[in-house]
């Protein structure tokens, strides 16, 4: 059984070949892009990547898993207080998802626009996650009924993958703090019209 100084390094290791894969796509077609390159790219050499990878489309699906989970942690720590049922109003700083974004911009980018040949489904995975993410940290808070509860939550997720949509073909020329913002006031408006009804 590996110990702790060996599990690290294997997640070191891992983090160096996806690191490279990414460095790679910036300027080549995944198509063209060989074993080879990887593990210069890297400093490694095939022997290791293959201790680790059946190949690179498998290292391929580490990197696009890795930005899900990553992205859907950010989602969840974002909006987990602000589930349907609840009156409070979105408060900027629990509202860290546009941060994520905007940080791994280019990474965000390669995945759904520049290499959408080799992940042609990767924006609705990445639209699915949010649902997913979302009913799954809402599910045990909510008082609804279920096709209610879904309904709200497709619409929040829609809402929310639209923003990020616009924001990603305007370059992410506003910085994420103006984003969280413009988000954060949009919420508040709705919840606002929302509570002065009920």
């Amino acid at each position: 059984m590996p110990n702790e100084s060996s599990r690290r390094s294997a997640r070191r290791t891992k983090y160096l070949f996806k690191d490279a894969l990414l460095k790679l796509l910036e300027t080549e077609s995944f198509a063209y892009i060989s074993v080879k390159d990887i593990v210069e790219t890297a400093d490694f050499n095939r022997t290791t990547f293959y201790n680790h990878y059946i190949d690179k489309f498998d290292l391929l699906d580490d990197v696009t898993q890795d930005f899900l989970d990553r992205f859907s942690d950010a989602l969840q720590t974002s909006f987990q207080k602000y589930y349907p049922t609840n009156k409070m109003l979105m408060t900027k700083t629990d509202i860290t998802v546009f941060d994520f974004i905007y940080q791994n911009k280019n990474k965000y980018d390669l995945l759904l626009n520049k290499q959408k040949d080799f992940l042609p489904n990767y924006s609705q995975k990445l639209s699915e996650t949010v649902l997913d993410r979302l009913m799954d940290t809402w599910s045990s808070q909510v008082d609804m009924t279920d096709p209610s509860f879904k309904a709200y939550t497709k619409i929040f997720r829609y809402v929310f993958m639209g923003t990020i949509g616009g924001w990603m073909a305007e370059g992410f020329s506003t910085d994420p703090e103006t984003m969280t913002q413009e988000f954060v006031d949009y919420y508040n408006f709705k919840a606002e019209r929302i509570n002065k009804h009920s």
